[in-house]
């Protein structure tokens, strides 16, 4: 065994597509997975150990859902990126796992079983499926569907200095809200959908990425994301919260993308950082 795997960063939600829209952005977690004696966790970045370690139980899982005994494994992190802020971090890894797995072990198993693992093991389709497919994914519990986003348009993933765990955000959200808003962003969605896949005209991105589920309820927990979101959009720049926070993301005609990132840096707080990773259309590649 000896085999590389590299997985899209995610940007959950983006506004109104509240625990059912998702895509992938060009930033990547690349893992090595190895024989080893002793199953062992090695390399880059902020590193959980077995047991705890998403990409290692999600390798296990995949092994299981075969009814195949996992073998040990070192799985060495090459290249990662910011965990914690809201890129499906989590999901990356969990994907990694999954699909080493049916590489390393010839496991028997198809996209759609290992979508469900995924989505089992990690809890929201809106992270994994774009993960794991690439693109756009639009998804509920009766199944997804995949879009290509249009090559006009370009994300700005604008990366916190500091990290804020999902929970902390959802347990802020109600467990009711008003006709009204869900109505809003019904609309929003299908908006949001049809401009980033070039269906729709982009003079609508401001409408079409305003949030009423969520975003209200979790922004106030995090001072410079609310102060930056506002800014942005006071502007003109169409953003969100990219997830559950506390990072943001922009979509942005392509053609202005140097500008737009321009003037988000110059109002950005000290330590923030604006990323154009662009999407990612692969999804999961193994090697």
């Amino acid at each position: 065994m000896d085999i590389e795997v590299k997985v899209p960063a995610t940007v959950a939600n983006l506004g109104p597509g509240f625990d059912c829209l998702g895509v992938a952005v060009g930033a990547h977690l690349t893992l090595r997975f190895t024989e080893s004696k002793k199953t062992e966790i090695a390399g880059k970045g902020p590193l959980r150990q077995v047991p705890d370690n998403y990409t290692y139980r999600a390798f296990v899982a995949a092994y299981a859902a075969a009814h195949v005994q996992a073998p040990e494994v070192r799985i060495e992190t090459i290249d990662y990126y910011p965990s914690a802020r809201g890129m499906g971090a989590s999901a990356s890894a969990i994907v990694a796992g999954l699909v080493a797995a049916r590489m390393a072990g010839d496991l028997h198993l198809s996209d759609q079983d290992l979508a469900g693992l995924a989505i089992r093991i990690e809890g929201h389709g809106d992270n994994v499926l774009p993960a794991l497919f690439g693109g756009l994914v639009l998804n509920s519990h009766d199944g997804w569907m995949r879009f290509e986003p249009s090559a006009d348009l370009e994300p700005l993933i604008l990366v916190a200095r500091e990290k804020f765990r999902t929970e902390a955000a959802r347990r802020v959200l109600p467990a009711d809200v008003p006709r009204v808003d869900a109505v809003a962003n019904t609309a929003a969605t299908a908006a949001l959908v049809a401009i980033l896949t070039g269906r729709g005209p982009v003079e609508g991105l401001m409408m079409a990425m305003e949030d009423r589920l969520h975003e209200p309820y979790r922004l106030p927990l995090m001072p410079e994301t609310l102060e930056l979101h506002s800014a942005l959009r006071a502007q003109g720049i169409p953003t969100a919260l990219s997830g559950a926070g506390p990072s943001l993301i922009s979509i942005v005609e392509a053609g202005a993308k140097e500008e737009s990132a321009a003037l988000a840096e110059r109002t950005m707080p000290a330590g923030w950082k604006v990323l154009m990773p662009g999407w990612d259309l692969s999804g999961a590649q193994v090697r």
